[in-house]
């Protein structure tokens, strides 16, 4: 008897693990077709027909079955159209394997009204499913056992098979629910599978794989159009190789990350393609865990970024292009009144940080209202360019500034310039603007273009202002064409000394 619970087992196992395979890229949900629905039942129709033909034999004269596991089974996957097209085939098949008589008959004739009832109850929403198994199962057990009853018309012969029955239809019950959900489970991680690895297949993205190393372990096929390679050509590659030397520590930076704290992250970087060229990559990096996998991965989505890269380039060099320009005289090409007075504020914060001395130095073109009136504005524009332009040259150290300050008067900051490397810058400015020889035949004080210099040098301190440079610079420059001009002065304080306090 024993033996025949588990040919049934068997029987239900197989045939669970065959519809399994029929069904594993279509689930048996409740919107299917009629024609799936049918199928169902006709499935059911054979595993009930085949769990009767391996009937159990509680003695040598009765003989029950678990025929009611194949019509819940049709119910639950093929609701009322399955259930019915089960019971009918079953009943059907009752009366054909033995024979028309009033057991076949009786029996045939229950198992069609419990496949209808069945199929009525399955339309009822649960909870859980295994509800729905337990509901259909109890309702048939108890109707087959009612039956038994009645063609037997001996209780004490009933009540010893009902004690075999219904212990071994339960057992059926549990090992079929618990079976069946299994094999559909399985069949819905495979469907999410092939879901996943179609989109990975189809995305633009590169989606890839990779050990805890960084080894390629899977990747899509868009690497050809991304990359130039070929899937297989990168499969087992460490992508180290492929990096710009110039991201490797940024890269690892974000690996290590991935790897040991488990949070995304997102990378830019350039990759070698096939053809010898980079492209700019952007890549989302995750580590993939408690998925069953034999080690930890990391799941990666790589998209091109080459073009975005190449509009920011092209943006931010545009933009210090036009910074450049807003700093820049229009005329000499140098800088102009408004960077002058934002870097001079700049280097004297430097200055007091380092306690260094900060220089300026001041520079006029002598008499040039009268070159202007002799030789003309646009003469006059291309002298001041040429002193603008010498003045430039002189300066040799990366933080030396000069700028026009204004008209023909320009403005020099030289940071960490004590007073005497102050003066030989301006001496230095001096002698190139008169070995320029510009002729200036209306001049006062020689027939050629020449400049005077104030000079002034201060150590700053958080309690001075950095405008009274400007201003003693300025009354250097006074004193420099008070002593007829072509000449350099450094400022000196009169008896009146001037405060630098704010």
């Amino acid at each position: 008897m024993f033996l025949d619970l588990l040919n049934n087992l068997a029987v239900t196992s197989a045939f669970l693990f065959i519809a399994g395979k029929v069904f594993q890229n279509r689930p048996l949900m409740g919107n299917t077709s009629i024609y799936i629905k049918m199928i169902v039942g006709l499935g059911g129709g054979v595993l009930g027909t085949l769990l009767m033909l391996n009937a159990i034999h509680p003695n040598d004269t009765v003989i029950v079955d678990l025929r009611h596991l194949a019509m819940v089974l049709a119910a639950v996957f093929g609701g009322p159209i399955g259930s019915i097209i089960a019971s009918i085939v079953i009943g059907t098949m009752r009366v054909a394997l033995y024979g028309v008589n009033t057991a076949s008959i009786v029996a045939g004739s229950v198992t069609i009204v419990i496949g209808i009832v069945l199929g009525a109850l399955s339309i009822i929403k649960v909870k859980r499913i295994i509800y729905q198994y337990v509901a259909l199962n109890l309702i048939s057990v108890l109707a087959f056992s009612v039956t038994i009853y009645y063609l037997l018309k001996d209780p004490d012969l009933t009540h010893m098979i009902l004690m075999f029955f219904v212990p071994f239809a339960i057992i059926g019950n549990l090992f079929t629910y618990i079976l069946a959900e299994s094999i559909q489970s399985a069949n819905k991680n495979h469907r999410s599978i092939k879901y996943y690895k179609l989109l990975a297949e189809n995305s633009s993205d590169l989606i890839s794989t990779h050990d805890l190393d960084g080894r390629f372990k899977y990747v899509s096929p868009s690497s050809s159009i991304i990359l130039g390679y070929k899937p297989e050509e990168l499969i087992g590659k460490n992508p180290y190789d492929f990096y710009h030397t110039e991201d490797l520590l940024r890269i690892s930076e974000s690996h290590n990350t991935v790897v040991d704290t488990d949070q995304g992250f997102v990378v830019e970087y350039r990759f070698k393609r096939k053809d010898g060229s980079y492209v700019w990559l952007e890549t989302t990096s995750k580590k993939l865990t408690g998925l069953g996998l034999v080690s930890d991965e990391l799941m990666c989505s790589s998209r091109d970024v080459d073009i975005r890269k190449q509009l920011e380039s092209d943006l931010i060099e545009k933009n210090d292009r036009l910074k450049r320009l807003s700093n820049l005289d229009g005329l000499t090409e140098i800088f102009n009144r408004r960077y002058f007075d934002a870097q001079l504020e700049e280097e004297w914060k430097k200055a007091i940080q380092k306690g260094q001395p900060l220089s300026l130095i001041m520079f006029d073109i002598d008499y040039f209202k009268l070159y202007n009136d002799t030789y003309g504005h646009q003469q006059g524009d291309e002298c001041i360019k040429a002193i603008a332009n010498v003045g430039n040259k002189v300066l040799n150290k990366p933080n030396d500034m000069i700028a026009r300050y204004g008209g023909e008067e320009f403005v020099v900051i030289l940071p960490g310039t004590c007073e005497k490397g102050a003066l030989k810058v301006a001496e230095a400015i001096r002698k190139s603007v008169q070995v320029l020889a510009i002729p200036h035949v209306n001049s006062k004080v020689k027939p050629t273009v020449t400049v005077s210099v104030g000079v002034a040098t201060v150590e700053p301190t958080r309690e001075m202002n950095h405008l009274q440079l400007i201003v003693d610079t300025d009354d250097a420059l006074y004193q420099a064409k008070n002593s007829g001009r072509n000449t350099v002065r450094f400022y000196e304080e009169t008896e009146q000394v001037r405060s630098l306090v704010k």
